[in-house]
């Protein structure tokens, strides 16, 4: 063994001689370096078929309830030679990268926005992104030790996983990009743990860190670093304890360094969100501003119950709400509101993953792996156990988390993992005619296993599964809940039988390649398409397709808001659709009083009276329409009724759907406008204030103090006229013959800054939430722009990081070419 590798081994349990990648094992089954990428791209195409095939987007729950939009006015800015540092068009305005409603917008799958449709490229950038999530996979158990068969059928268990795949269903891309990433950054991890001298694996993990921080999924990122640093502080414990004490050290140092150059690297995104979400966003309100009581219900909301964990052994157990298939349409059962994505774990990859401690030497890593699941499990059910609530008390910033159930992909990756040596380990017993007695002990596991899900099949088909379960552990499923689970029913009995029957088959397939009836070829042939079988039934639901052309479809009221809207007047329209969640108007480019946003700002939520995703109440208030400039109303007649007192201009066709009336808001003011009455209100009472009928919206405005010139109360005369109005810089003249405030009914935020006449003048924050800028008697010209300090800090720490990494991989290339 060369000098510098013996450290290598204490920490990798299958590097030796029956343990992984040699004995029989290697010897018998070889797999060519081609095989594995030509198989995961053609199971992806397979998977997303529907999509692959066809000019149409995928469908995802939140991709059209604000992806598709905030993505395409994002190309559409691209293309015009533009970076949107703030999006105009959702609840008043907020920022673009700040707040995360751009996604991942600077992550590297963006670029097909510019090449292909914003609908093709939103579907395109996940089956990419399931295909690598193979790809990393199958390099990261190589990395291990674990021999080319079974790296193979573990890239395809992870391509197939549905706690990766039908997170399209949701339209949940962040936590897709994660999940794909995770056994990325477990690789190079390992990588950088192999030989002595070179950078390049730290410069692959300070990358992999920085593409995790802006895929924008910040929680899902929080786990998978945590998980990251536990194994590799295990790995480095592993090396101490064999000696290399001063190795150990070295490496765990350049392991943090690299993590923080990857997150210096994510700078530009990373240090601009977390200012954002914790001093501005409605997050804080649920969060660090809640108490504690309504905090920790915030936290643990969409956690794991009994009834999931049950589903990821049979996945029809608790059932779903997803459609696509019979078995996923209106049978979740479970305590949540909803489910339409689902975390199973494949009842083979759990059988797999069982064989990895039979017989093995060095179960350091697996141990360790076990550890890890179990933890993450744990944690995804929430307050069932108390592993999650020993973390919200403990770790900082989980506090500021909620759905605990995302936490699951650390379960599923530990687990695709084991089954990866698990293959291995019962490879090399099945084809060692000398262990015999091991062999023995893991057929026992694997009948048992058998004899298991065929008693739970019998349990499920005689009805005493469900009614154990009601009378045991869901006591007080409600009326609706027992409707599912009876739809349920025979779902569960044939997902169960069919669990028993994949198992059986996968034993009995084990035992041919003992008994020389079937080669190792075969075998892993059968294992594959096994694997496809159970995985992809639970996929194919998920996958499903949305009509483009009727989504993007401009009806009569669109049509007729289109008609009427004008760059020099803008105006807002406040859509009462999905309870005032609706965004796809925002799709043409109409300003939104209100809408969908994961992270629109708090102020802007208390003074439209939206309560987490409920209806945003003080927008029926005229004084609230007035200053925010509402002029249109999108009305859900067939379920509303018609609005009383209001003039309704359009209405769609009732014979073509539902039945939206267009109406017009009397009461909304201009976008900009001349104020010289100011009512100095605390910023506790101001939105009380702003609803009582003292509040004089025409000729007042609400400040939290004195404004900073001498204003005399009577209306000012004049004018005030758009010049130029773009995401990042706006521009008015303005006409006053008294000393005034333009008030700009757009959100307020410390980045916007102000010049009047080449003078720069203050932005102050009117009626709560708006902008307001001083004006002297005369004619001006006011310009807005978008600088943020903190916006540009990072971008210098981003290209600073990656200048450094540059340096870092070509002095390294360097060295080792030259060695």
């Amino acid at each position: 063994m060369a000098k510098g590798q013996k450290a290598r081994d204490p920490g990798t349990s299958g590097r030796k001689k029956g343990t992984g990648r040699s004995g029989e094992a290697k010897e018998r089954f070889a797999v060519p370096r081609w095989l594995p990428p030509l198989l995961y791209a053609l199971v992806t195409i397979g998977l997303f078929r529907k999509f692959v095939f066809s000019d149409e987007m995928l469908f995802g729950s939140d991709t059209l309830a604000l992806g598709y939009m905030a993505r395409d006015f994002y190309a559409g800015m691209l293309r015009q030679g533009m970076f949107p540092l703030w999006n105009p068009i959702l609840l008043g305005g907020t920022p673009f990268l700040e707040s995360l409603a751009g996604g991942d917008s600077l992550y590297p799958t963006s670029l097909l926005l510019l090449v292909t449709d914003t609908h093709r490229a939103l579907g395109w950038k996940l089956v990419v992104h399931v295909f690598l999530a193979g790809v990393f996979m199958y390099g990261w158990t190589r990395a291990l030790g674990i021999s080319r068969a079974a790296s193979l059928l573990a890239g395809l268990a992870y391509l197939l996983a549905p706690f990766l795949v039908t997170l399209v269903h949701p339209g949940h891309d962040g936590k897709l990009f994660v999940t794909a990433l995770t056994p990325l950054l477990f690789w190079v991890s390992e990588r950088s743990l192999i030989g002595r001298r070179s950078f390049l694996p730290f410069v692959g993990i300070s990358l992999a860190v920085g593409l995790v921080i802006i895929s924008t999924h910040f929680q899902m990122a929080y786990f998978l670093f945590g998980a990251v640093g536990l194994y590799y502080v295990f790995r480095v414990c592993q090396m101490w304890i064999a000696g290399s004490r001063r190795r150990a050290i070295g490496k765990l140092g350049l392991f943090l360094l690299a993590a923080v150059l990857g997150a210096g690297a994510a700078g530009v995104q990373l240090l601009p969100a977390v200012d954002y979400v914790t001093r501005h966003s409605r997050r804080t309100a649920t969060t660090t501003e809640a108490d504690r009581e309504a905090n920790v219900l915030y936290s643990s909301s969409w956690s794991l119950h009994p009834e999931e964990v049950m589903s990821l052994v049979v996945p029809e157990f608790a059932g779903n709400n997803a459609g696509g298939a019979a078995w996923t349409r209106g049978t979740y059962w479970g305590r949540n509101p909803f489910k339409d994505n689902h975390e199973y774990l494949g009842v083979l990859v759990l059988l797999m993953a069982g064989l990895a401690f039979f017989g093995a030497p060095r179960r350091g890593v697996r141990t360790f792996l076990v550890t890890l699941g179990l933890l993450g499990l744990l944690y995804a059910l929430g307050r069932h156990t108390p592993v999650w609530r020993i973390c919200y008390e403990l770790l900082p910033g989980v506090s500021l988390f909620r759905a605990p159930s995302i936490a699951i992909f650390v379960t599923g990756f530990a687990v695709v993992t084991l089954s990866a040596f698990g293959v291995d380990r019962a490879l090399a017993l099945a084809l060692a005619r000398d262990r015999s007695e091991e062999w023995r002990r893991a057929a026992r596991y694997l009948w048992l296993c058998v004899g298991a899900l065929a008693l739970l099949a019998l349990l499920a088909a005689s009805g005493a599964l469900s009614s154990l379960w009601t009378g045991m552990v869901y006591r007080d499923l409600s009326p609706e809940g027992a409707r599912a689970l009876e739809a349920a029913q025979p779902f569960f009995v044939r997902g169960a039988t069919l669990a028993a029957a994949l198992a059986a088959a996968t034993v009995g397939s084990w035992w041919a390649l003992r008994k020389g009836l079937l080669g190792p070829t075969g075998l892993v042939t059968l294992l594959g398409v096994f694997v496809m079988v159970d995985l992809g039934r639970v996929d194919d639901p998920f996958i499903q397709l949305q009509d483009f052309q009727a989504f993007a479809r401009a009806d009569a009221n669109i049509q007729f808001l289109l008609e009427r809207s004008d760059a020099r007047e803008p105006q807002r329209v406040f859509s009462m659709l999905r309870q005032g969640q609706d965004v796809r108007p925002g799709i043409f480019g109409l300003e939104l009083a209100a809408g969908h946003h994961p992270n629109d700002l708090a102020r802007y939520r208390a003074l439209i009276g939206m309560v987490g995703s409920g209806i945003p109440r003080n927008l029926g208030h005229p004084n609230v329409r007035s200053i925010l400039a509402v002029r249109w109303i999108l009305w859900p007649e067939y379920q509303l009724g018609p609005i009383q007192g209001l003039e309704r201009v359009s209405g769609t066709n009732p014979a073509a759907g539902p039945l939206v009336g267009l109406y017009s808001s009397p009461d909304g003011l201009p976008m900009a406008r001349l104020v010289t009455d100011v009512a100095v209100v605390p910023e506790e009472s101001a939105v009380e204030y702003i609803l009582s009928p003292e509040f004089d919206p025409v000729r007042q405005v609400v400040l939290p103090e004195p404004a900073p010139l001498a204003l005399d109360g009577e209306p000012p005369q004049g004018e005030v006229i758009w010049e130029e109005r773009s995401p990042n810089r706006a521009r008015l003249s303005v006409e006053t013959d008294r000393p005034a405030l333009l008030v700009v009914a757009e959100n307020w935020y410390p980045a916007w800054k102000a010049r009047v006449s080449g003078e720069e003048a203050p932005v102050l924050r009117a009626n709560h939430t708006l902008r307001a800028v001083p004006i002297p008697a005369g004619r001006h010209e006011v310009e807005f722009r978008y600088e943020s300090g903190v916006l540009q800090a990072g971008l210098i720490l981003s290209l600073s990081s990656l200048a450094l990494l540059g340096i870092v991989a070509l002095v390294s290339l360097r060295v080792s070419k030259r060695e």
